[in-house]
């Protein structure tokens, strides 16, 4: 080929890629590309929730127990229901794991009342017991905790849409996705836990805060409380951001007196064994049987509860490494005036010691515990950020 026939070629095959570089590159593409981006994660997450559970959680089997408490008082018949439910909706090595993978999954599947008696730290999560009942007629047990946390998810996916379009910070998605992947958004939409379904209440409550609308927000958050009680940690934390950053603190003071009184009624009516008990059970040691365990303080047991839970934050889990990230980059967008949105650094503020006093209150390492915080920071973060890709190529 001539000299100018390559000339030709090349010009050719450049020609339509400056025009589609440019359409690419204009705000309202780049914004559509950081909408579906994020529309597309929440929507494969959820549907992945869906099709592919983690059933290898010993906590769906406690949950599935305790939907059914309220028609079985007889340990033995409570089990025996319990395991005719999961058992034709699990596989084979799903079984094993449920049953044998550890002495303290095989004793509580050989010894029905110990297992009843580990049930008081799994009732107190009545909101999310009563959801699951309420769906249960219409899906089955089992599948009625899927389909709550797949609609959470979806919930959290749609809401972050939101709040980004909202900021008019869409752009921000190709950060907030993977945050949300290392965070534990996945794995925690798969698994029975009812942390999705607080997650979403409680990341409801946050933007409400962002919009200014303080009743609307505690409403949520003693909602939130009754999916997770230990989730009046958040509370507390906005309660002492109401009064270092000059907000109206009635709002908040009723909301905290409120969600600690329901705490302690919740926690007697349910037979929950107390702080101490359920910190030594979780952060100490397990026990097969929680009939009776009252034990006493120990420091040395508390520190060993902490550096376990620090170790593991450390090794296993991602929020601790998140939660740096992401004050960093707060004190950097302060530098350079970027958190100018309405209470965007009182927020910050209250999601970091939010995420700090949950860890103080009960070191468990897993990212799905610190997961409102992680994603609450980084969507008040993204929102003032509003990173601008179209305007980067330009310069």
């Amino acid at each position: 080929m001539s000299a100018g026939g390559t000339l030709i070629g090349r010009v050719l095959e450049a020609a339509p890629a400056e025009p589609l570089k440019r359409w690419l590159l204009q705000q309202s593409q780049l914004d559509r590309l950081g909408a579906l981006f994020l529309l597309l994660t929440a929507l494969s997450v959820t549907a992945y929730g869906v099709i592919r559970p983690d059933y290898r959680n010993w906590d769906m089997v406690a949950y599935v127990a305790t939907a059914l408490e309220n028609r079985y008082d007889d340990p033995q018949q409570l089990h025996a229901e319990t395991w005719a439910i999961i058992e034709p909706e699990i596989s084979e090595w799903q079984e094993h794991h449920l049953k044998y993978s550890n002495p303290y999954n095989l004793h509580q599947w050989e010894n029905p009342a110990d297992f009843q008696s580990q049930l008081s730290m799994y009732r107190v999560k009545v909101a999310f017991i009563a959801f699951v009942r309420l769906l249960e007629p219409l899906v089955g047990t089992l599948s009625a905790i899927t389909v709550l946390s797949a609609l959470s998810s979806l919930g959290i996916g749609l809401l972050c849409l939101w709040w980004l379009w909202r900021a008019d910070a869409l752009q921000s998605s190709v950060f907030l996705v993977p945050l949300l992947l290392v965070s534990d958004y996945s794995r925690m939409t798969a698994a029975a836990y009812p942390d999705v379904a607080a997650s979403f209440v409680s990341l409801l409550a946050i933007y409400m805060l962002w919009r200014g609308r303080d009743w609307a927000a505690s409403a949520l958050l003693f909602t939130s409380v009754l999916f997770r009680p230990d989730n009046i940690v958040l509370v507390f934390a906005l309660l002492i951001t109401a009064f270092l950053f000059n907000w109206r603190k009635l709002t908040f003071i009723v909301t905290f007196l409120a969600a600690l009184a329901t705490d302690l009624m919740i926690f007697r009516a349910l037979d929950h064994p107390g702080w101490w008990a359920h910190f030594y059970f979780s952060c100490v040691e397990m026990q097969n049987s929680m009939v009776g365990f009252d034990p006493d303080f120990s420091l040395a047991a508390m520190m060993k509860g902490y550096v376990r839970g620090f170790m593991g934050s450390l090794q296993s889990n991602n929020w601790s490494a998140v939660l740096a990230g992401l004050v960093a980059g707060w004190a950097a967008l302060a530098r350079h005036g970027r958190m100018t949105a309405p209470r965007a650094n009182a927020l910050a503020f209250a999601l970091m010691i939010g995420a700090l006093g949950k860890f103080a209150s009960f070191p468990l390492p897993d990212d799905r515990f610190y997961f409102i915080f992680t994603t609450g920071l980084a969507l008040v973060l993204t929102a003032s950020w509003k990173p601008r890709f179209d305007r980067a190529a330009t310069a």
